[in-house]
């Protein structure tokens, strides 16, 4: 049986270290990671796992024989065609058997279960694609009855699992793992590998272009290796990751000390845009000033790629993400962000900086001297840029950082109403700029148009 496993094209860039964190003539220790295209996350050498029962379980590599205690685990399922309450995986041997671990509160799983429906019954008996959930009977007896599970019924899913998912671990679902005809363990990928064309490379003994997908534990360093011991103290790391990975989800995750100061950041499966935002947040308030979508002087010749881009069917295209972190000695958390968008700076296409600029932007002042704001207190509220948009006992801040996000306010907004109290204020709603003024004007309020120099960031290509 032949199978190409095709790793992702990524291009990894790490920071040695930072020239700025010397002390006492000496670097703090920091990771070289990988070089570039490829990453391979070690994983614990196999050996024969006990009883499936067994608390020693060892996870499956790519390539290991499936276990014969395994083949004969008893599994509870629901939904079996047989109505049987319990299957083997022996059951359904000399098969391409597709494991589809799932959860009832993962959408993307449950969107998957049409398309694996059709392609079981597009192959037949050739495969057995059969959906696994650690959740419990009632949970998913509920599932199957209420809701949007009644619509899929046909899932024959092993529940309660507290074995599959010990020799196929993951941290996220969608998890597929592939059992080869031969019953070798073929591949861990995700469910948009499940294809037609996958499933007969398999059968025929061809090259497959599936995309392995090996979890990482994102509360450590990505990419770090398991064998870094925890007698070293890890003092300063920084890696910089274009392109997707499927073991990790999109988002956020924060480095923290005992009392509660940030000194690491983590990004992953994200665009750049959403790196430099957090980041720009922070620098911008130790200016003392508000950072928005309406701070930024985007001067590259393909903006489209900094941003979310949509392809023909409204999913978001992969080729334009990344993965970054970095982490400072604790002592240097003050500084982080500072870092951070250094780091951009030497390993992106980008160079950002934050400027001072004579901008158009919009000015909230006051049109009269008689107090129509001041709050007459209460339990603080804001539900801007809801409608109808309610800012009670809160600064007039509240509302500026708000509106300064909406897509009809097309300029930055600067507060010279000089105001220091905190207010009152109702608007039915943030239509357009010119109604917004007209329920303004209530409060003898204006937004009005001028020049200002403000920070700006402003980005260029390299």
């Amino acid at each position: 049986m032949m199978s190409k496993t095709i790793r992702n094209k990524i291009s990894i860039f790490t920071t040695c270290h930072h020239p700025e964190l010397v002390t006492g003539g000496r670097y703090f220790l920091s990771i070289i990671c990988f070089m570039l295209f490829g990453v391979e996350v070690a994983r614990p050498q196999s050996r024969e796992p006990g009883t499936a029962n067994n608390q020693n379980i060892t996870a499956l590599n790519i390539g290991d024989q499936i276990p014969e205690a395994l083949w004969n685990t008893p599994l509870q399922v629901v939904n079996h065609p047989q109505g049987k309450q319990t299957a083997t995986l022996a059951d359904y041997k000399s098969k391409l058997i597709i494991l589809d671990f799932w959860a009832t509160w993962c959408g993307n799983c449950i969107k998957n279960f049409p398309k694996l429906h059709a392609l079981q019954n597009e192959f037949g008996d050739k495969i057995k694609v059969l959906a696994i959930t650690k959740e419990d009977t009632d949970k998913i007896a509920k599932f199957f009855k209420t809701g949007v599970g009644k619509e899929h019924t046909y899932v024959n899913s092993v529940i309660n699992d507290s074995v599959l998912s010990k020799y196929f671990p993951y941290r996220s679902v969608p998890h597929i793992a592939w059992i080869n005809p031969n019953g070798k363990v073929l591949n861990t990928t995700q469910a948009e590998d499940i294809t037609t064309a996958n499933i007969q490379a398999i059968l025929d003994n061809q090259k497959t272009q599936m995309v392995a997908k090996v979890d990482i534990d994102k509360n450590r360093p990505l990419f770090l290796s398991e064998h870094f011991s925890n007698d070293l103290q890890l003092k300063s790391y920084s890696i910089f990751v274009k392109g997707y990975y499927p073991g990790l989800p999109s988002g956020n995750n924060f480095k923290k000390t005992e009392d509660g100061e940030i000194y690491g950041r983590q990004m992953t499966n994200t665009t750049m845009m959403r790196i430099y935002n957090p980041i720009l947040y922070e620098l911008f308030d130790k200016k003392g000033d508000q950072f928005s979508s309406k701070r930024m002087i985007i001067e590259v010749k393909e903006p489209a790629l900094l941003d979310v881009i949509k392809n023909e069917d409204g999913k978001s295209e992969r080729y334009n993400l990344y993965n970054y972190e970095l982490i400072v000695p604790e002592e240097k958390a003050d500084s982080l962000y500072y870092y951070m968008l250094a780091d951009l700076n030497r390993y992106s296409d980008y160079i950002g900086s934050i400027e001072k600029r004579m901008v158009d932007c919009l000015v909230l002042i006051r049109t009269s001297t008689i107090d129509k704001i001041k709050s007459k207190g209460g339990k603080p509220k804001n539900t801007f840029p809801a409608s109808p948009s309610i800012l009670t006992n809160q600064k007039l801040g509240s509302m500026i950082n708000m509106l300064s996000e909406e897509k009809v306010i097309t300029l930055p907004i600067v507060d010279e109403t000089g105001y220091t109290d905190n207010v009152d204020i109702e608007v039915s709603g943030i239509k357009d700029l010119t109604s917004l003024k007209k329920e303004l004007n209530r409060y003898n309020l204006d937004l009005v148009p001028a020049k200002r120099s403000l920070n700006m960031f402003v980005l260029k290509d390299k």
